[in-house]
C-alpha cells in the first residue's frame, strides 16, 4: 500500500475524533468500505496517529455518503474527516493521485467545459433554467430534449443549460478548481437574472443548492409532480408484469418532497414497484458516489453488488443515471425513471432495460444535448 504523511492540523482532527469514539461499531456495519482497511474505526485512527501516514486510497474510498455520521451516538464526523484528506491529498500529493486516477477526472472535468459539449443561455434576462446534468446528457440526448420540450410546454421563460456542476473536482478535494468551474455556472444565475434553476440530476441539486444560496432549486419530479403528465399516459404501465425496485440516490436522501414526487409520478404511470429496505433518508450509495468507480473500482463494484443484490428482482429504477448505470454494472435490468416518459423504446414497451454505453457515444449524446437549442 503507498502511504503519505498527514498534515499537524488533520492530525489533531483524527485524534480528536479517536478520543471521541467509543468503537461502537455502528459506523463500520454501515460503512461501504471500511472494513477494506481495519477491523474497526477506532483501530484505523489510531494506526493513523501512531504511523503519521495513511494509505493513499484510504479517503478516495470513501463514499462520502454521510452514513457514518449519522449513526455515530457521540458524533465522530468521520466523512469530514476522509474528505480533509482529499484536500490535502490534493493541495499536498498530487502526484500520487495520478497513479489512482485523478488523469481520469481531470480529463473529464476539461472536456465538460469545452464549448462543444456546452450550450449558452441566448436570451440576456431568462426567469428559469433546466441543467439535466452531465450523466443524463451523456446517456440520452432524446431524454433531454423531451424533459425541456415538457418543460417549456409550462414555463415560457425557460432555457436549456447543458453544463457541468464541477462536482467532480469537488469531490476531488480540489476547492480552487471547483469555485473555477462552478462558476460558470453561477455567472448565467447572476447574469441572466435567473430565479430558478430545474435540475434531474442529484448532484446538480445538492452542488448548487450549497453554492447559489439565492436561486430557487427544484427538482424535475417536483415539477412534474406539481403540473402533471398527458392524460395518456395514466396507468401506462398497468398491464406490465415486472415488478421493479426503486433506489433513492444518497445525494437527495434529506429531500422528502422530492421522494414523495418520484413515487407519485410512478404510482400515477402505473408502474408497479417495490422499496429497498434501505430507502429515502436510510438509502445506500450505489457504490458511484464521490467518484470512487474511478479511484477503487473494486470496491465500487463490491458495493454495487451489494446494493442491486438486496433486493429481490432483476429490474431496479432510480431517478439518477449514475445510480442506474451502477446497476447495470451489477448485471441488473435498469431504467431512470424519465424513461418511463421521454423513451420511445420504453413507451413503446420494447423493453425495459438500458444497456451499458460505449466512452465515445456518451460523449456523443452530450454533444447532441448541447446543440438542442442550437
Amino acid at each position: 500500500m503507498d502511504k503519505v504523511k498527514i498534515n499537524g492540523k488533520m492530525l489533531s482532527d483524527i485524534i480528536e475524533s479517536k478520543e471521541k469514539c467509543i468503537n461502537c461499531k455502528l459506523c463500520y456495519k454501515e460503512c461501504p468500505m471500511m472494513d477494506n482497511f481495519c477491523k474497526s474505526p477506532r483501530d484505523l485512527m489510531g494506526k493513523i496517529i501512531d504511523d503519521g501516514e495513511f494509505d493513499k486510497l484510504l479517503p478516495y474510498s470513501c463514499m462520502l455518503c454521510n452514513k457514518c455520521s449519522e449513526v455515530c451516538p457521540k458524533g465522530v464526523d468521520l466523512k469530514s474527516v476522509f474528505y480533509d484528506m482529499r484536500k490535502d491529498m490534493f493541495l499536498n500529493h498530487r502526484k500520487e493521485l495520478n497513479s489512482i486516477g485523478y488523469k481520469i477526472v481531470k480529463y473529464h472535468q476539461k472536456s465538460s467545459f469545452v464549448p462543444i459539449f456546452s450550450s449558452k443561455v441566448k436570451q440576456k434576462s431568462v426567469k428559469r433554467v433546466f441543467i439535466p446534468g452531465c450523466s443524463l446528457s451523456s446517456y440520452s440526448n432524446e431524454i433531454v430534449y423531451g424533459a425541456y420540450n415538457y418543460l417549456k410546454n409550462i414555463f415560457d421563460n425557460i432555457e436549456l443549460v447543458v453544463k457541468c456542476c464541477g462536482k467532480p473536482t469537488l469531490d476531488v478535494g480540489d476547492s480552487v478548481g471547483f469555485k473555477n468551474y462552478y462558476s460558470q455556472i453561477d455567472r448565467i444565475i447572476q447574469e441572466k437574472n435567473v430565479e430558478e434553476v430545474i435540475v434531474a440530476c442529484s448532484n446538480c441539486y445538492k452542488t448548487i443548492k450549497n453554492n447559489s444560496p439565492n436561486v430557487k432549486v427544484k427538482m424535475i419530479w417536483e415539477v412534474i409532480h406539481e403540473y402533471g403528465l398527458p392524460s395518456n399516459l395514466k396507468d401506462f404501465y398497468k398491464d406490465l408484469d415486472i415488478k421493479f425496485a426503486l433506489h433513492d440516490p444518497c445525494p437527495i436522501k434529506e429531500e422528502d418532497n422530492v421522494h414523495n414526487s418520484v413515487r407519485e409520478v410512478l404510482n400515477y404511470l402505473g408502474v408497479s414497484y417495490v422499496e429497498f429496505d434501505k430507502n429515502r433518508r436510510n438509502t445506500e450509495c450505489c457504490g458511484y458516489g464521490a467518484m470512487v468507480g474511478v479511484f477503487n473500482n473494486e470496491l465500487a463494484i463490491k458495493q454495487m453488488n451489494k446494493r442491486a443484490n438486496s433486493v429481490d428482482t432483476q429490474y431496479i429504477i432510480s431517478y439518477c443515471e449514475s445510480c442506474v448505470e451502477a446497476m447495470l454494472m451489477a448485471k441488473k435490468n435498469s431504467l431512470h425513471v424519465l424513461d418511463f416518459i421521454f423513451n420511445r423504446d420504453i413507451l413503446n414497451k420494447k423493453c425495459f432495460s438500458q444497456s451499458l454505453k460505449s466512452f465515445s457515444s456518451k460523449w456523443v449524446e452530450r454533444y447532441k444535448a448541447a446543440k438542442i437549442e442550437s
